[in-house]
C-alpha cells in the first residue's frame, strides 16, 4: 500500500481552511496556524529525505512513514485512528446495519482458544444448512484455521453476496470431520437482541448496539410490544457500546416528547454547537420508564440514558457508564484506508459532558470501538468490576439538574438514578468463566444427550459438570496462595528445616480441598452459567438472555419500582420535594 498520498492528504486536511472561522476566534491568528504548520511539515519533510538518503542501513518507506502517522494521532484521544480497508469494512458495516456473509456468532472457545461457533444468527444462511452452537470451524476453504483470530476468520468467511464459502467443521459426536458449503447473503446486524413481555404488564427491550438501522428497529420493536398493552417498559442498554450518533437520536425520540433536546454536540472551541430536538410523535412517549446500564454502556448508549435522565422521563438503574462523549467522523483516503477522526464532544441537555478521564480505564475493556468476534454477547462487566466500583454517587463531581431540579453528576459517564451491582463470584468461578468452561462442558454434554427444549439444571447435571472438570484436570485457585508463595520464598531464604516446607506442604493441602467444596453461591453461579450456555446452544441469544430473568439484581430492582407507581415517580422529582407536591401533579 503506497502510504506518500495518505500523508500529503492528511497534510493537506491540515492545512486547509475547514476550521478557519473557528481559527480567527483562537488566540493565535489563522495565519499563524497555518505558517507553524506549513514549518512542521517542512521538517518532517527533510528528517524524512534526510533518514531515507543517508541513514545507514536500508530503510522501509512504508514502516517509517506509518510511524509518523501513528506518532502523531497518539497524541489526539483514543478514537482518533487510521484504520485499514479491513477496518473501514467493519465500520462501514455499522453504518449501513448488514453485512453478506453466512450469519454466525464466532468467538474462540475452550483450552485450545480453537474458532467456535457460539450461535448461528436466526433465519440466515448458516442456520438453515444445519450449523450449530459448538461446532469448531477447523478449515475455510481448505485453509487450517490453527491460529486465527476471530477477524483473521471473518476475513475469510465474510465475501460478496451470492459466492460460496466451504466450513470444515469438527463436532462432537461425529466422527470425521463435516463439510458445509454455504452460499453467502446481506445478513442484518440486529440492534434489539430482545423485546417481549417480562409479565403481563412489564414490556422489556434489550438493545445491544446502534447501527445505522437501529432506530427503525427500535420503532418496529416498540409497536409490537406496545400492542400488548404493557403498563411500564424496560430499556436494557447495559453492555451497549454504542455506535451510530443518528441512530441514538432516533432511539430517544421514541421516549422524548416532541421539541425535547437529546443531545448538543461541540466543536473546536465551542463555537460550533449543533443541538437535537425529538421530532415526531414517540411510541412509548408516556408509558413509566426504567433503563438498565452499567459499566459497558458507551457512546449511543449513554445519550439516549442522559437525555432520558435529565428529562426525567426514566429512572435509571445500574452502575455508572463508560463514558464516551467523543463525535467521530470517517474521511477516506485513496487505497481503502480512512481516518477515524474525533471532531466534536456530546452534552446531555443539562449540559454535562459524557466524555470520562481515560487514566483509570478498567481492565476488562480498554476500546470498546472492537470486539473478539462479528456478534457476540459480551461478559457482564459489573460481575467483575466496573471503573466506578462503588454504589455510592461520586458527590464531588460537577452538579447538574434535570427539569425537575433533580441533582445530576458531571465528570463522564451517567451516574444512575439507584446504583446496584450485580453480584460477584469468588475466584474459582470467575477462573471457571475465563477458561470458557461452562461452554464446554455444555457443548461436550449435548454430544450424548438430546434435549427438545430447555432443560431444567439438576443435582445430577452439576455431577456431570464435576466429572468434566475432572476430565480437564481442572485446577481451582486457592485462598492464600499468594501468601504460601512468599513463605516459602522466605525458608528459602532463611534455609527453613524440611519440617517447614512440610507444614506448608499440609496447609496447602487442606486449602485445595477446601476450595473444592462449593459455596451455595458459587453452586448457584455455576448452574445460572450452565443454564444461560444450554439455553444459547438452544434458543440462541433470545433465550439466553431469557435464562438471566430470574437472577438478575438489577432487573428484579427496576420491576420492583414499576410495580410501585408512587415509588417511580418518587425517584423522578427532587428530594426536597413534599408528598403534598407529588401528588398534587
Amino acid at each position: 500500500m503506497k502510504l506518500l498520498p495518505i500523508l500529503l492528504t492528511i497534510a493537506i486536511f491540515f492545512t486547509s481552511p475547514v476550521f478557519a472561522d473557528d481559527e480567527k476566534a483562537a488566540n493565535k491568528s489563522a495565519d499563524d496556524r497555518y505558517r507553524d504548520a506549513a514549518m512542521q511539515i517542512r521538517l518532517f519533510n527533510e528528517v524524512f529525505r534526510g533518514v531515507n538518503k543517508m541513514y545507514v542501513d536500508s530503510i522501509d518507506v512504508e514502516d517509517i512513514i506509518r510511524a509518523g502517522i501513528d506518532g502523531m494521532l497518539e497524541t489526539l484521544d483514543p478514537y482518533t485512528v487510521l484504520l485499514e480497508p479491513e477496518g473501514v469494512k467493519d465500520l462501514d458495516e455499522i453504518i449501513k446495519g448488514q453485512y453478506s456473509g453466512v450469519g454466525i456468532e464466532i468467538g474462540r472457545r475452550g483450552k485450545k482458544k480453537e474458532l467456535t461457533v457460539i450461535s448461528p444468527i436466526e433465519d440466515t444462511p448458516a442456520a438453515r444448512i444445519g450449523i450449530r452452537a459448538g461446532d469448531a470451524i477447523i478449515a475455510v476453504d481448505g485453509l487450517s484455521t490453527k491460529g486465527f483470530t476471530t477477524a483473521d476468520a471473518a476475513k475469510y468467511i465474510k465475501g460478496l453476496e451470492n459466492t460460496e464459502v466451504t466450513l470444515t467443521i469438527r463436532r462432537k459426536g461425529s466422527k470425521e470431520p463435516l463439510e458445509y458449503t454455504i452460499t453467502r447473503a446481506t445478513i442484518r446486524i440486529h440492534d434489539v437482541a430482545f423485546a417481549g413481555m417480562l409479565d403481563d404488564e412489564t414490556a422489556y427491550i434489550k438493545m445491544v448496539r446502534f447501527s445505522g438501522l437501529a432506530g427503525a428497529e427500535l420503532r418496529d420493536a416498540l409497536r409490537d410490544v406496545m400492542k400488548k398493552k404493557p403498563k411500564s417498559l424496560i430499556l436494557d442498554l447495559r453492555s451497549n457500546p454504542g455506535g451510530m450518533l443518528d441512530a441514538a437520536k432516533r432511539v430517544s425520540q421514541e421516549f422524548l416528547r416532541r421539541g425535547e433536546q437529546i443531545v448538543s454536540t461541540r466543536r473546536r472551541n465551542d463555537l460550533m454547537i449543533n443541538s437535537y430536538q425529538s421530532r415526531g410523535k414517540p411510541l412509548a412517549g408516556d408509558i413509566p420508564l426504567v433503563v438498565l446500564v452499567n459499566g459497558g454502556s458507551a457512546s449511543a448508549s449513554e445519550i439516549v440514558a442522559g437525555a432520558i435522565q435529565d428529562h426525567d422521563r426514566g429512572v435509571i438503574i445500574g452502575t455508572p457508564t463508560f463514558g464516551k462523549g467523543l463525535v467521530q467522523r470517517k474521511l477516506d483516503f485513496t487505497g481503502g484506508t480512512a481516518l477515524k477522526i474525533t471532531t466534536a464532544r456530546y452534552y446531555t441537555p443539562s449540559g454535562r459532558l459524557i466524555q470520562r478521564d481515560r487514566s483509570s480505564n478498567p481492565p476488562w475493556r480498554t476500546d470498546l470501538s472492537s470486539s473478539e468476534s462479528d456478534e457476540i454477547d459480551l461478559p457482564d462487566p459489573d460481575l467483575f468490576g466496573t471503573e466506578t466500583d462503588t454504589t455510592e454517587k461520586d458527590t464531588t463531581a460537577v452538579r447538574y439538574y434535570t427539569d425537575s431540579g433533580r441533582e445530576v453528576f458531571g465528570g463522564g459517564g451517567i451516574t444512575p438514578d439507584i446504583i446496584i451491582e450485580q453480584p460477584r463470584p469468588n475466584p474459582v468461578g470467575v477462573e471457571m468463566y475465563r477458561l470458557d468452561l461452562f461452554f464446554s462442558f455444555v457443548d461436550e454434554w449435548l454430544s450424548t444427550h438430546e434435549p427438545q427444549d430447555t432443560v431444567n439444571i439438576t443435582d445430577e447435571m452439576l455431577n456431570d459438570f464435576n466429572v468434566f472438570l475432572d476430565s480437564i484436570d481442572f485446577d481451582p485457585p486457592i485462598p492464600g496462595q499468594a501468601q504460601l508463595e512468599i513463605l516459602r520464598k522466605i525458608g528459602e531464604e532463611d534455609s527453613l528445616t524440611e519440617a517447614y516446607f512440610t507444614g506448608l506442604d499440609r496447609f496447602e493441602t487442606i486449602l485445595r480441598e477446601k476450595s473444592r467444596e462449593y459455596s451455595e453461591d458459587l453452586k448457584k453461579f455455576i448452574y445460572q452459567n450452565i443454564d444461560r450456555e444450554l439455553a444459547s446452544a438452544l434458543g440462541g441469544r433470545e433465550w439466553r438472555i431469557r435464562a438471566t430473568f430470574d437472577d438478575d439484581v438489577q432487573l428484579t430492582e427496576a420491576l420492583r419500582i414499576l410495580k410501585d407507581k408512587e415509588l417511580h415517580r418518587a425517584q423522578l422529582v427532587p428530594a426536597s420535594r413534599t408528598d403534598t407536591e407529588l401528588s398534587s401533579e
